[in-house]
């Protein structure tokens, strides 16, 4: 498999991500995908434990921002509830949006990361644009749009070879 299309890390779900340890190795920006990556294609906004979270990556002083295929109509829903910043309609996997939201902060593609669901928008887009990338477990399937079913078929085969390939995220507990 081209690893244009393995992750740098995988994890279950963005809760699992240790972005402390990120943010350590020089990561000053988060790029979140919004669909199946921080709520599910049936849900118009995203839970507790994910305001929770983008606030605890801004109190950090990790710039944070939503990159998304999706309609900015429902990304900017998602982003005001999450006082994010956000680029819909972006056609990821090309690297203008990335190139976008590293600008918005005020640094360059590998000191950013880019969280998401899909291979071949989230991932190989934050391989084209030179981001560190975490490959997430998408949150619901089944109720995504069918060019998203298509892709997912594909995705199968190569998530297979991806356990292999790439190192396994997982927060570090915090002691208080």
């Amino acid at each position: 498999m081209s690893s244009k299309f393995v992750p740098d890390y995988t994890a279950e779900r963005v809760l699992d991500i240790d972005f402390r340890r990120l943010a350590s190795e020089g990561v000053k920006c988060v790029i979140f995908d919004a669909d199946n990556t921080l709520l599910s294609y049936d849900e118009t906004l995203p839970g507790e434990d994910i305001v929770s979270l983008c606030n605890e990556l801004k109190s950090m002083g990790l710039y944070v921002c939503i990159l998304s295929n999706g309609h900015s109509k429902r990304i900017k829903e998602i982003a005001k509830h999450l006082e994010l910043d956000f680029i819909g309609d972006a056609l990821k996997p090309k690297k203008k949006g990335f190139r976008q939201c590293t600008r918005q902060c005020g640094c360059t593609m590998n000191e950013a990361v880019v969280v998401g669901d899909q291979i071949f928008t989230d991932i190989w887009g934050a391989r084209r644009a030179g981001c560190v990338s975490v490959l997430v477990t998408p949150i619901k399937l089944g109720n995504e749009p069918g060019f998203v079913k298509t892709k997912r078929v594909l995705e199968k085969l190569f998530r297979k070879s991806i356990r292999k390939n790439a190192s396994v995220m997982r927060r570090e507990e915090q002691n208080g």
